[in-house]
């Protein structure tokens, strides 16, 4: 083979390597998703061409400045959340509501010659859920019972009626130290009658604070409280909403919120010791000023805002509209719901809620 003939052939080879990238370069162009390179490739004049091409040019250097900037951010391990763990030196008791089962002192009854189904009836006024009274009992006697139920100063009859303070807490005493159980005690109505509170003090403007701090974990450094039910003086007869078993009902809640003894309290029968362990769980809401529109802030009847008050503010605000009545253990200065309501009106909602 000749010189000539050799560089004849190796151009020839350079020329077909030139139409087979051209080739592709030219397919690439035409199928490729990068929208800027096929714009540029199919533009139609040289300034469509070029503004093309400095698109493409400036995206891509935005691509490696975020790249880059991403990378250097990550490599200064940025934190977004700070946990950070404090211990207390003490820990605010909770308030502890006492309720005697027994709502009716068997005494007071007989003294005042009240009836089995006065009683009965009156206990109406402290169940929501429907019961069983409406059934068997005459128009003539539901009568009598409600010109007796409006003689009464109800209040004042649940008051002389239930177990006092010194009659059902009977010593009391808060990491070694005796107190006076009853000289701070303050009552409270509850679905269970006339109950009592402990470790609760009241500051001028009407908040409720605990009147106790704890230091370290003990059964000897908690509050202490001798409890006397009273069995002697139970009812033998079985009053709807109230119980046939003897002993307390217990509830641990804050100083500031309602108790809610008729579903988280602990019973506990007369003869035994209990003994109650608390976990103490805190959180730290945002300032009532960013809550929105999503809570009427303040709550009715109430200083400190809390989950229970809350409820319990929803619940009267739908009896109210229902039935034009309170519960007898809500807050309030609008009438009280007499067992004709509750039986007629308030059970009869609540059980088609």
């Amino acid at each position: 083979m000749t010189e000539k003939e050799s560089e004849k052939e190796e151009k020839g080879s350079s020329d077909e390597l030139e139409v087979i990238n051209h080739e592709l370069n030219k397919d690439f162009l035409e199928t490729t998703t990068f929208h800027g390179l096929v714009m540029a490739y199919h533009a139609s004049n040289t300034p469509e061409k070029i503004f093309w091409i400095s698109a493409c040019t400036i995206g891509f250097g935005l691509l490696v400045s975020q790249i880059f900037l991403l990378l250097s951010r990550y490599s200064t391990h940025p934190i977004n959340t700070i946990v950070t763990r404090h211990y207390a030196d003490e820990l605010s008791f909770p308030a502890v509501t006492l309720c005697n089962f027994n709502s009716f002192k068997a005494s007071y009854i007989a003294a005042n010659n009240i009836t089995e189904s006065q009683v009965r009836y009156f206990r109406e006024m402290f169940n929501v859920v429907p019961s069983y009274f409406k059934l068997n009992r005459s128009q003539a006697e539901v009568q009598q019972l409600d010109a007796w139920i409006d003689s009464l100063d109800i209040m004042q009859f649940v008051t002389d009626a239930a177990f006092t303070c010194e009659e059902t807490i009977r010593f009391c005493q808060f990491s070694g130290e005796v107190f006076d159980c009853c000289a701070e005690a303050l009552p409270v109505l509850t679905g269970h009658g006339l109950c009592w509170t402990l470790g609760v003090r009241t500051h001028s403007n009407g908040t409720r604070y605990s009147r106790f701090a704890q230091y370290f974990q003990s059964s000897d450094a908690g509050l202490s409280a001798w409890v006397n039910v009273h069995s002697e003086d139970y009812t033998d007869f079985y009053i709807p909403g109230s119980t046939q078993d003897q002993g307390i009902r217990i509830n641990f809640h804050l100083p500031h919120s309602p108790t809610t003894v008729d579903t988280d309290g602990y019973a506990v029968p007369p003869g035994v010791h209990t003994y109650a362990y608390l976990d103490v769980t805190k959180y730290i809401s945002l300032r009532s000023d960013n809550w929105g529109d999503c809570v009427n802030f303040p709550l009715p009847h109430y200083n400190v805002y809390s989950y229970e008050a809350c409820v319990n503010n929803i619940i009267a605000s739908e009896i109210w509209d229902q039935c034009h009545c309170r519960l007898i253990f809500q807050l309030g200065d609008t009438p009280t719901c007499k067992p004709k309501d509750m039986i007629t009106c308030v059970q009869p909602f609540a059980s088609d809620q």
